[in-house]
């Protein structure tokens, strides 16, 4: 055998298709393009049975879905075929279903998961390995759940564009999870390294030696000390993803062989690599801990509007097996669900002119709305189920008052006047598809012109339920301690007890809550202090431009470079050794031009503020925010609409806190919260992070919440879009910034946003970070109250528990 002049004994090569759900071809196409592979794959590795041991070829299945479909389609024959090259070890199957970004939740990662049992029941073989290509990182709970799928190795193959990688790489370590247990990783090459790497594509021996010496420089730059090494190969430079089995690949590999040109090569499956892994001690690998945070996640921004579809319909889909609705409406939304949540967001050309881009965007972001749909189906069925309506009906006499979470909740009531208008045909005469109708849903958001029924506030026990007459329907709740003020040069104050067109004269206008102060200024609109009453501390320091959760925009300076290499200048050749392709970039910043209109709603145990802007890049921005006479969030809507420009932007709403130097924070990633820099791995992301539910910063002195149910990105202390942080500064007065929405990618994800949207965000101040309250209050603020009608004829009781 011949042996590197490092120590590497033996190349080991997994051969796959790496699975874009797009990119290449549209998804309808892919999907049939992943069933024939399998037929080819099986074809060619009986063809080939008596190559030599080295070179005879091997194929992974990197992933379950494409296999699972295939089996739908094969007969009894083709079945046994694969089954048998499966055994033999010919064919390679791995445990998850596709390659996931990551606002994945626990509950998709367990799904994730769920073809790996059946594959293993219909193969006779286990599955213990797990891999993630092309993604740059996954959430910590990750770990866990392999861990207790029975997966102890975890192939991760990062893809450094536009982002970094996790080192030791190549190399191997241990990943402590949440729990403390310890998941061996493979930290690999990028996929398709074998054919960068050694010049594949090129089909010659010596080729492949001189790319091999080249890379020994940098494995021996970086203490790379396993006697194996290990790389990927698809069809690259012809087709780098979605690729099929490359069938000119073995005789290359044979001719290296012979001339001992190097290492010997050979195929491998990931089996094949969880050999030689297990032969490493524990003693030779280090532990890292932390979340994985993923750097390509900032992609969720270029679909503003179904990234919050997607990730309304989680709490819904929750709430629907907690009302037991049908296991299989379940499984349907969940299916769209977690497929927009794959890594795949278009074609690899983004112009918004190029048909297959159009084609492949509109069916990605069409699965968030389709599974949102399904998913409130399955909430609407089981609430009506529950209320007992018969099919036809004669009028509304009550309302179903439902608590899905496990915690205790008061709300004030806020229904549909439809429901209680006697002169409305709806009340004469009711039907079930009239009930199920988009405007009777308690979980959207009914826009402010609106005619509701604004009731008094009702206490529901965890996971309960409770059947209200008509006539016994709480009355509106009084203001309360909450106040409004406009206090006018001379001095003299009035209340504000209606909506008040504000006069454009000096003024200070005051809203005091029983757990806030807000003062702004009526004539601008412009917000200067929130205080939180229970401590005296200020929230803000406002800036230029910003005051509460304020709308800027962030363009490449286009005196220095407008176009997105302002940013990243991509350069494989570096990014095959992990240096770094980006840019320290010229940037400038856009802010509202104008508030058009400022004024203040008093609702029963509510104010609501509301201020509508003239901004750059936008056609529509409404801002409201509302303070409860019961609840300590502030709540706060945010109606967007894009301009639809296709030059690079990203798009924030920007928190200017009061707080000192040397700040902590943390955000939540799969129901795990993530300490930032402490619970990260290093050379993960901390410029920017994915948050599933909240983001919290904290001093000395308190803590500020960011409750983000609809806008998940989020970034610490200041804008950080850029060269990769290995810790975020800490400085005096610092940013949160929830990332609304971006295009800033040159491949994969959409150059245009599109449609109007009202996006949520809670603000909770607390004095200290208690992060059972805040998973309290993100948990309430993601599944509010839901609320149904009662018909007259309905047999329902009265109350129950779910």
């Amino acid at each position: 055998m011949t042996t590197g002049d490092i120590g590497i004994e033996e190349i080991l090569v997994l051969h796959h298709s790496h699975l874009d759900v797009g990119y290449t071809h549209s998804q309808p196409v892919l999907w049939q393009l992943q069933n024939e592979y399998v037929d080819e794959a099986i074809d060619w590795l009986e063809r080939t049975a008596d190559l030599p041991e080295d070179s005879r070829p091997r194929w992974t299945c990197e992933a379950t879905e494409p296999v699972l479909r295939w089996l739908t389609e094969s007969s009894p024959k083709q079945l046994a075929r694969f089954t048998k090259l499966c055994r033999q070890g010919r064919i390679g199957l791995a445990a998850l279903r596709w390659h996931v970004s990551a606002l994945v939740d626990r509950p998709g990662m367990r799904r994730l998961l769920d073809g790996k049992k059946r594959l293993e029941d219909i193969v006779g073989t286990s599955i213990q390995v797990a891999c993630q290509h092309d993604v740059n990182g996954v959430p910590w709970p990750l770990a866990d759940e392999l861990l207790d799928a029975g997966v102890d190795l975890f192939v991760m193959a990062v893809n450094g564009h536009l982002g970094r990688t996790v080192q030791p790489r190549p190399g191997l370590f241990g990943w402590e999870a949440p729990s403390g247990r310890v998941l061996r990783v493979f930290n690999g090459n990028h996929y398709t390294m074998f054919d960068q790497i050694l010049n594949a594509w090129d089909d010659s021996v010596e080729r492949m030696r001189a790319g091999w010496q080249e890379y020994q420089q940098q494995l021996r730059r970086i203490g790379y000390s396993l006697p194996f090494f290990y790389l990927t190969s698809t069809c690259s430079p012809i087709m780098w993803d979605n690729a099929p089995p490359n069938p000119y690949m073995p005789n290359l590999i044979q001719r290296w062989n012979e001339q001992q040109a190097g290492p010997v090569i050979r195929y491998a499956t990931f089996d094949d690599l969880r050999e030689r892994v297990r032969k490493v001690p524990d003693s030779d690998i280090p532990i890292l801990r932390g979340d994985w945070t993923d750097y390509w996640s900032f992609g969720y921004g270029s679909t503003p509007v179904a990234t919050a579809v997607n990730q309304r319909s989680k709490p819904l889909i929750a709430a629907a097996e907690t009302l037991g609705a049908p296991a299989e409406t379940i499984r349907q939304a969940a299916d769209h669900v977690d497929i927009f949540d794959e890594h795949t967001w278009s074609y690899w050309d983004t112009d918004p002119a190029n048909p297959q881009a159009q084609s492949i965007e509109v069916i990605k972001q069409a699965a968030a709305h389709t599974g949102h749909e399904i998913a409130s189906l399955a909430v609407m069925d089981a609430l009506e189920r529950l209320a007992g309506n018969p099919p036809a009906d004669k009028g509304i006499g009550g309302v179903l008052v439902c608590n899905p979470t496990p915690y205790r909740t008061e709300a004030a009531l806020d229904l549909p006047a439809a429901w209680f208008d006697e002169t409305s045909p709806a009340t004469e005469r009711t039907y079930r598809a009239s009930r199920m109708t988009y405007e009777n849903r308690p979980w959207r958001t009914p826009p402010p012109d609106e005619r509701r029924r604004y009731l008094g506030t009702i206490a529901l026990e965890p996971l309960s339920w409770r059947v209200i007459g008509r006539e016994d329907l709480p009355a509106p709740s009084p203001a309360g301690r909450l106040t409004h003020q406009v206090i006018e040069e001379t001095g003299s104050a009035r209340e504000l007890n209606f909506v008040a067109a504000i006069s454009r004269t000096a003024a200070t206008g005051r809203i005091e809550s029983p757990f806030h102060t807000l003062t702004y200024a009526p004539d601008s609109g412009r917000i200067t202090s929130l205080a939180d009453r229970r401590t005296g501390r200020e929230i803000l320091s406002p800036r230029a431009g910003m005051d509460l959760l304020s709308i800027v925009r962030e363009r490449p300076d286009p005196l220095v470079d407008g176009t997105r290499r302002a940013y990243y200048q991509r350069n494989l050749d570096k990014e095959k050794i992990d240096e770094s392709c980006w840019n320290g970039w010229a940037r400038t910043y856009d802010y509202a031009t104008r508030v058009a209109d400022c004024s203040v709603e008093e609702r029963p145990g509510k104010l609501r503020l509301e201020r509508r802007f003239e901004a750059p890049g936008l056609t529509h921005l409404v801002q409201r925010l509302t303070f409860s006479a019961t609840d300590p969030v502030i709540g706060i809507e945010t109606e967007i609409e894009f301009a639809g420009d296709s030059s690079p932007t990203g798009t924030y709403l920007a928190l200017p806190l009061a707080m000192d130097k040397n700040w902590n924070a943390a955000f939540d990633t799969a129901g795990r919260t993530v300490n930032l820099d402490t619970d990260q791995l290093p050379g993960a992301s901390r410029a920017w992070v994915t948050t599933q539910s909240m983001a919290a910063m904290w001093d000395e002195h308190g803590a500020v919440v960011l409750l983000t149910p609809d806008v998940p990105l989020v970034q610490f202390g200041d804008f950080h879009f850029g060269p990769p942080l290995d810790a975020v500064p800490r400085p005096r007065d610092p940013l949160l910034l929830s990332w609304v929405a971006n295009n800033y990618w040159d491949t994969n994800y959409p150059q245009i946003q599109r449609g109007r949207i009202t996006l949520r965000h809670g603000l909770l101040t607390l004095a200290t970070p208690d992060f059972a309250a805040i998973e309290e209050h993100s948990t309430k603020i993601r599944n509010p109250i839901l609320t149904w009608p009662v018909t007259t004829g309905s047999r329902a009781p009265s109350e129950g528990t779910l």
